[in-house]
């Protein structure tokens, strides 16, 4: 059975003649005729009752009429499905990121997308930096936004940087200082995120380099319960400044100066991808919001 067969079946039932359905499907009405005739033989039955210039559906051509119909919908919404997956319109992305992205930078983002794209599923992972990477290298996630790193399978295209502030509780001594130096902060006890994460090598480096060995006193693996304890006046942090910018704002954290540095300890972030990989419109359309967001360029393959 072939679509040309329903398509003039529907159009005969529909105008009740054959030469109006020729017109219709700008056919030849012995074409029309043939398709109609090529139908009933498969089907075994007469779809149609001709009497001189009338045409009327047969009762199995009116039990007909209505899978017909279904059936010429599927197919064409299957076709509509098709082309709104060509032009990004459905579809799915599957990202990776490091906790702080996917907590304080993605959501705004993905708000900013679903306003494009609402019928895209969106799935996101989040992690550790390194664990995002290798989702990425395994082929499980499209996309990664976490710590900028260098690898030759993959291409990665700068951000931001994510600058580290001093947050301490507004009880605190330091919240009443202009700032104070890496010693002193040292001295205070100091809250660590957990030793396998990136931040932990990066906050540590930067007090060994002053020669400062801080008291870590707690380790955590995540920022909102590291804000907590700070809240909390269980010791001190640095945290990246996206990650404490309500509590700052509101008042719950103070964030302190550090005298002795030019500039705050920073990391990069970037976003990665498979080198030559070709996506999808949701993932191509997804990456370049985020590229223009953060003012990078790159030109990314379209599949």
């Amino acid at each position: 059975m072939e679509l040309a067969q329903l398509e003039a079946f529907l159009q005969v039932a529909h105008h009740k003649s054959f030469s109006r359905a020729a017109e219709a499907l700008f056919l030849t009405q012995p074409s029309v005729t043939a398709r109609i005739q090529s139908l009933e033989r498969e089907l075994g039955e007469r779809l149609f009752e001709r009497t001189g210039r009338t045409v009327t559906l047969t009762d199995a051509g009116l039990a007909f009429l209505p899978h017909a119909q279904r059936a010429l919908t599927a197919v064409q919404e299957g076709a509509d499905a098709i082309d709104a997956v060509r032009h990004g319109d459905v579809g799915n992305i599957r990202l990776g990121a490091s906790s702080s992205i996917g907590t304080y930078v993605l959501p705004l983002l993905l708000k900013r997308f679903r306003e494009r794209r609402p019928r895209v599923h969106v799935h996101l992972v989040t992690g550790q930096s390194e664990h995002v990477i290798e989702q990425l290298l395994t082929g499980v996630i499209h996309l990664a936004i976490c710590r900028l790193s260098a690898h030759p399978d993959l291409e990665s295209v700068h951000l931001y940087n994510d600058d580290l502030v001093l947050v301490v509780s507004p009880e605190h001594p330091f919240a009443k200082r202009s700032g104070v130096t890496l010693a002193e902060a040292g001295q205070e006890p100091f809250l660590f995120f957990e030793k396998s994460s990136s931040y932990y090598t990066l906050v540590l480096s930067v007090f060994l380099r002053a020669g400062v060995s801080p008291e870590s006193t707690i380790e955590l693996d995540s920022f909102e319960a590291m804000k907590r304890m700070v809240e909390a006046g269980l010791g001190i942090t640095l945290l990246p400044a996206v990650a404490v910018q309500h509590e700052l704002e509101e008042g719950r954290l103070v964030s302190v100066p550090i005298t002795d540095m030019e500039q705050p300890p920073q990391r990069e972030v970037g976003v990665h991808f498979l080198r030559n990989r070709r996506f999808s419109p949701p993932v191509r359309e997804f990456l370049d919001l985020v590229l223009s967001h953060f003012g990078a360029q790159r030109r990314v393959a379209s599949r």
